[in-house]
């Protein structure tokens, strides 16, 4: 067998970091939708979250990418009504998915966050603008 040659390579090359290969961390929205709904405090569907709108404003409110235009529209109205405007997030599931994302059986078409809980939900409000 034949004796191999160490090959001499200098200190810099062994030194540098290679940062191309390290992944960014994205932003997962349903991760976060699943952590508030567990450790924080939501509300889900037309009916309760519309109710709930009335009575004490939620801190951001997420829709299905196939919310119905009417509730929509309803709650563009009801968030113009308030003084602090809410940050409206379309979610670019259908509410399918965001049922799922819930841990539901059914479709979920608005979420209402009252309290994120350790989720990092309201970072969107930043990104987005």
């Amino acid at each position: 067998m034949a004796k191999k040659k160490k090959s001499k390579t200098s200190k810099t090359a062994i030194d540098t970091d290679d940062y191309s290969r390290k992944k960014v961390k994205e932003f997962d929205i349903d991760t976060n939708i699943k952590v508030a709904y567990k450790t924080g405090s939501i509300v889900y569907g037309k009916k309760r979250v519309l109710k709930s709108l009335r009575q004490n404003p939620f801190k951001m409110l997420i829709i299905a990418n196939n919310c119905s235009q009417d509730l929509e529209n309803q709650l563009n109205y009801y968030n113009s009504l308030l003084t602090n405007q809410l940050f409206i997030y379309r979610y670019k599931g259908s509410s399918w998915d965001l049922g799922l994302v819930c841990a539901k059986p059914y479709m979920i078409s608005v979420i209402g966050i009252e309290e994120q809980g350790d989720s990092d939900l309201l970072s969107l409000k930043a990104t987005s603008k």
